[in-house]
């Protein structure tokens, strides 16, 4: 019996077209590891107290400046002590938008995009995700620092994260052996406002001699130099690779370093002495 074969079937297969990426396990880890640290943070935070703002700055209005000019500090007690849970919460929301900022490279239309940018180094994708880490990490920073009022905590986390969009413009830079220098320069001007401002509020409890928890202090460090890495990583590859033809291992690194702010946070729902 003659057999017909019919030249457009075709065998099925599980493998993906020629032009979508692999999927990306290494953003699939770090968005199990969001997952499963939202987690710790939630339950962590439900079984003790968690951190509280124990004081609120405050700049004094003129009319109660010293006759002298200039303008006086007031630091008082906070009146509302805020649950732990609404911090812990608040941290777990953020590891999820890690979770949920990875988990969207599953989509071959998202794969092959952001693949494509990262070929030509550059990190849109990254630097999205880094915005609102950098935005929100600061904002919850500055709460566990005293600064509770909210004229102070919607600058602090607006700078935060306009400073790291700045990031997309130094992508942006003419052709290669350029290393962007002026949006760099200014992105990092910006971004580091916020953390100034924690460090005025630290400086001012020492000086008020109140007395902060080393936990405090210890995450507001581990805060910053998570943060801090960002550029470091972004600056020293820009000079390590000025023709940019390796921008895969670059955004490789950056996926990694991202979310360790969000991490740190974490410890402030374990250790609140």
């Amino acid at each position: 019996m003659a057999t017909h074969h019919n030249p457009r079937a075709q065998p099925p297969t599980d493998t993906p077209p020629p032009d979508t990426p692999p999927l990306p396990r290494a953003d699939l880890a770090v968005a199990a590891a969001a997952v499963i640290l939202a987690a710790v943070a939630l339950v962590a935070s439900s079984v003790q107290q968690g951190f509280a703002p124990l004081i609120t700055l405050t700049l004094a209005p003129p009319a109660i400046a010293p006759t002298g000019g200039g303008m006086i500090i007031v630091v008082t007690p906070t009146p509302v002590v805020l649950p732990g849970i609404r911090m812990g919460a608040a941290i777990a929301t953020l590891l999820l938008f890690v979770a949920a900022m990875r988990l969207l490279l599953l989509v071959p239309a998202v794969r092959r995009r952001h693949a494509t940018d990262a070929a030509a180094d550059r990190h849109t994708w990254r630097w999205i995700e880094y915005s609102q880490l950098a935005g929100v990490g600061t904002f919850l920073v500055a709460q566990l620092n005293g600064i509770t009022e909210v004229t102070s905590l919607v600058p602090i986390y607006a700078l935060g994260a306009a400073g790291a969009l700045f990031l997309i413009v130094h992508d942006h830079r003419a052709t290669t052996g350029r290393f962007g220098g002026p949006a760099f320069a200014l992105g990092s001007a910006v971004a580091i406002v916020p953390w100034g401002v924690i460090a005025f509020a630290q400086i001012t409890t020492l000086i008020a001699g109140v007395e902060v928890a080393a936990s405090v202090r210890v995450v507001t460090l581990l805060a910053l130099v998570a943060s801090a890495s960002v550029w470091v990583v972004t600056g020293w590859r820009a000079r390590r690779d000025p023709e940019r033809t390796d921008g895969c291992r670059t955004d490789a690194l950056l996926g990694a370093v991202l979310p360790l702010a969000p991490a740190g946070l974490v410890l402030s729902t374990l250790w609140v002495g």
